[in-house]
């Protein structure tokens, strides 16, 4: 999940007004719709491409605007000081963060000083003739989420919220837009930059979506300003249909979200003839795939829930083509039911073995880089090509904080974001190649295809 090395000083000299174009453009566009990747052992820029353009839309938010941030771990000095500047030009900056940001020992050099710094910038009385934000930043209560019931789970959100910002860096370049989203899959950790594998999907204008993460916003906060536990929640079965956008929210007891999900690519597609085709038979031949077959393709950081497995070894029986990039995946050597997950995603299908290429290499060298150390999968997302819910050549996307995990489902506070656009998904899918590649650079040491 998190390594040691947390972001203490960011070097990203320039990264927010490198490249920026001339002042007069004061109506272009920014922010658009879309995932931001980082690149870990890229450039400084590529690694920092998700925090230079969160730092973007907090320097872009304009005056009386709200932020609003729910994560696991918050080790970003930098980003924490456009926070407090923000604060100081009247942007409301409301905070969420795990304990285990902290106090957990991995995060005690960096997450404190970021607490420390903005509860003082919140703190701070205006100047005669100013007006300053209503800010805060609030912990989640030790060894809990903020909303979840019950213990040992953990705040592990990764979303960020801003009402109106320009998104350029600056509330005064750019054409400002409302109600902008960001799912990502990162913390913000020297760790999650430099090693782990990160997205961030964007969102802009889509009101409904922008309320229903606003609402569930406002669920944590409520319950984590409840020390008795009356607020929290082991079933949170909501859903929010926005468009070509959907969010589904955590925790849930009553059903599997990744599996209903799943379940939905075995809707048989009807052909030309009236008569439903095979199941995930669900390409016209040549544009997805060139025999017609929907292709599933999962970068997830971690996977141990053993219904998902099953129903990933059931369609790719049934004829999908299933490819899965992975960090940590539980194994034979797992106790109880988690050993089954091995089982189904190792089993022979009728139609071969489904596709696993293991990315958990961070802090191993590669011996013909000495002092290099390999990457880490800690995406979360789903890609569908193919059949959906009786719909023939789809092209979806499911991402966010969700790791495919017992406690992800049931004793995490987490958010999983649905986009159906064909871009969106191609530049995911370049991405998960991205990501098979380094696996298979990186077997040699340590990996395992």
């Amino acid at each position: 999940m998190i390594k040691k090395r947390i972001l203490t000083a960011l070097l990203i000299g320039g990264l927010l007004t490198a490249g920026a174009p001339p002042a007069s453009a004061d109506e272009t566009v920014y922010v658009t719709t879309g995932p931001v990747f980082n690149k870990p052992r890229g450039t400084t820029g590529e690694q920092s491409a998700i925090l230079g353009h969160l730092g973007r839309l907090v320097n872009g938010a304009t005056g009386g605007s709200t932020i609003r941030i729910s994560l696991y771990a918050f080790g970003s000095g930098w980003l924490a000081d456009q926070l407090a500047a923000a604060h100081r030009r009247n942007v409301n900056v409301q905070v969420l963060v795990d304990d285990d940001s902290v106090n957990a020992p991995w995060m005690y050099t960096a997450g404190k000083p970021v607490r420390d710094k903005l509860n003082a910038a919140f703190a701070e009385t205006p100047p005669a003739g100013a007006a300053y934000g209503t800010s805060w930043f609030r912990v989640c209560a030790p060894n809990r989420p903020c909303l979840a019931a019950g213990t040992g789970g953990v705040n592990h959100n990764k979303f960020f919220l801003f009402s109106r910002t320009t998104g350029s860096g600056s509330p005064d370049r750019g054409e400002p837009q409302e109600n902008v989203v960001v799912q990502s899959s990162g913390n913000l950790t020297t760790w999650d930059r430099e090693t782990g594998w990160n997205d961030a999907m964007t969102v802009v204008g889509n009101q409904a979506l922008y309320d229903g993460y606003t609402r569930y916003f406002g669920l944590l906060a409520d319950s984590q300003a409840r020390p008795d536990g009356s607020a929290r929640v082991s079933d949170l079965a909501i859903d929010v249909e926005a468009g070509p956008a959907k969010a589904y929210f955590f925790p849930r007891s009553s059903t599997d979200v990744v599996e209903n999900i799943l379940s939905m690519v075995e809707t048989p597609v009807t052909g030309p003839d009236g008569k439903p085709l095979a199941t995930c038979h669900g390409n016209t031949p040549g544009h997805g795939t060139a025999d017609g077959r929907t292709v599933i393709r999962i970068a997830n950081g971690h996977i141990s829930r053993p219904a998902v497995a099953e129903k990933l070894w059931k369609l790719a029986d049934a004829g999908c083509f299933v490819d899965v990039v992975h960090g940590k995946l539980a194994d034979y050597e797992a106790t109880g039911p988690h050993r089954e997950t091995a089982y189904w995603l190792t089993r022979s299908t009728a139609k071969g073995r489904i596709s696993l290429h293991a990315l958990n290499n961070g802090g191993r060298e590669d011996p013909a880089a000495p002092g290099v150390t390999g990457t880490t999968s800690h995406t979360k997302y789903l890609l569908v090509e193919g059949s959906y819910k009786g719909l023939k050549d789809q092209k979806l996307v499911f991402t966010g904080s969700h790791p495919y995990t017992g406690m992800a489902l049931t004793a995490n506070d987490e958010a999983l974001l649905k986009y159906a656009d064909p871009k969106v998904h191609d530049d995911y899918v370049r991405n998960f190649r991205a990501q098979r590649d380094a696996s298979a650079a990186e077997t040699q040491y340590g990996g395992a295809l």
